[in-house]
């Protein structure tokens, strides 16, 4: 009896260690509530989201907007174009006229002298020659006056002719420049609503967004801040050139003015290529307001080969430009409401290429 009891007891506690040991090697179901993500957790990265879908679209509005600013300012362009073609055509037209005028003044002269004093007798002039070398020469005399009025009719109806295909060209002139005009305020036009649909998108985030957005905003102008203070510390080190009078450091003069379209000057602000001009300008190098158009300028560049002072083209077709002051870095004017700032090269994947012009050092002040 004792024994079937203990049999039993030693059967029971198997048992139960049996279990035990299942239990703890069985993998740990944790409790279903912390298998869930925080919703505080879910909040915020529905809200980093969200951030990055409007930086997104603002950015989709920036290049649609430089786009439209870079093809505003290849308008102006041809309409300067055609004003100086205009101008030419002009001044050739009244060259042409007194050319005409002088011609014809001429020609009447010519006329009023045979009326009062009556032409040669020809037949007299022949009949009295006393050589057969007299004849010839008399002969001669009378082809030459001949061949004069022939050739001055000849040079009148030719300077008439040239003034009727100038007039025509004048005229053709001034419709171009008509059809330039309405195209370049339908490209201004355009211009100010993307700047009103950029403004309205903008207003019409909720607070949180524009806060986060602000808040972004700031960190990039301390970066920018603390960047510029490392590229000046690294110096020619660090693969970056600022030489007092070169290209770069004339660049670097205008940071932090604000961006604004079609401008050209620090007093109220640059565009991208506006801001390439200006500085170019003040080392010889004259460009045109148009990133497109400089890109077709200079000698190309390839990018392993890129020096401080070199421009630097974006987009396809090119609507952004900048330049480039070493180390992977440069400098332009990047967007509405931006300001002139310091890049990073690697940061614009739609890079097109460079270009390298012959720029005049600006002289410096001597030391005292």
């Amino acid at each position: 009896m004792k024994r079937g009891f203990r049999f039993i007891a030693l059967l029971i506690v198997l048992t139960i260690i049996s279990s035990l040991c299942s239990q703890a090697f069985a993998d740990p179901q944790p409790p279903q509530q912390e298998m869930d993500i925080p919703a505080i957790q879910r909040a915020i990265i529905d809200k980093q989201l969200e951030v990055e879908r409007v930086k997104a679209e603002i950015k989709a509005l920036d290049v649609e907007l430089e786009i439209a600013i870079e093809a505003y300012l290849g308008i102006q362009q041809e309409l300067e174009k055609t004003q100086r073609e205009l101008q030419e055509a002009r001044y050739r037209l009244e060259q042409a006229q007194r050319e005409f005028d002088a011609q014809k003044d001429i020609l009447n002269r010519r006329i009023s002298n045979i009326y009062k004093h009556g032409d040669y007798d020809v037949l007299e002039i022949l009949l009295n020659t006393k050589s057969f070398t007299d004849l010839l020469v008399r002969l001669r005399f009378l082809i030459i006056i001949g061949q004069q009025d022939a050739d001055i009719l000849a040079k009148l109806r030719r300077q008439k002719e040239k003034i009727r295909k100038i007039k025509m060209e004048l005229e053709a002139l001034k419709q171009e420049q008509l059809q330039v005009r309405l195209q370049l305020e339908a490209k201004k036009t355009e211009i100010e609503n993307k700047l009103a649909e950029r403004e309205q998108y903008l207003a019409n985030l909720n607070a949180e967004i524009q806060r986060l957005i602000q808040e972004e905003e700031e960190r990039k102008a301390r970066e920018q801040r603390e960047l510029l203070q490392r590229l000046l510390q690294l110096g020619i080190n660090g693969g970056i050139t600022i030489e007092p009078g070169r290209v770069v450091h004339t660049a670097l003069k205008y940071l932090g003015i604000p961006y604004l379209w079609a401008g050209d000057g620090p007093e109220e602000g640059f565009d991208c290529s506006g801001l390439v001009m200006y500085v170019f300008a003040q080392h010889g190098v004259t460009l045109p307001h148009h990133s497109a158009t400089q890109f077709t300028m200079g000698t190309p560049v390839e990018i392993e080969e890129l020096q401080p002072g070199d421009v630097v083209f974006f987009g396809n077709p090119v609507h952004h430009v900048g330049i480039y002051i070493g180390a992977g870095y440069f400098v332009h004017a990047p967007k509405t409401g931006d300001v002139i700032r310091i890049t990073r090269l690697s940061e614009r994947l739609d890079y097109a290429g460079a270009r390298r012009f012959p720029a005049k050092p600006i002289p410096q002040p001597p030391l005292e």
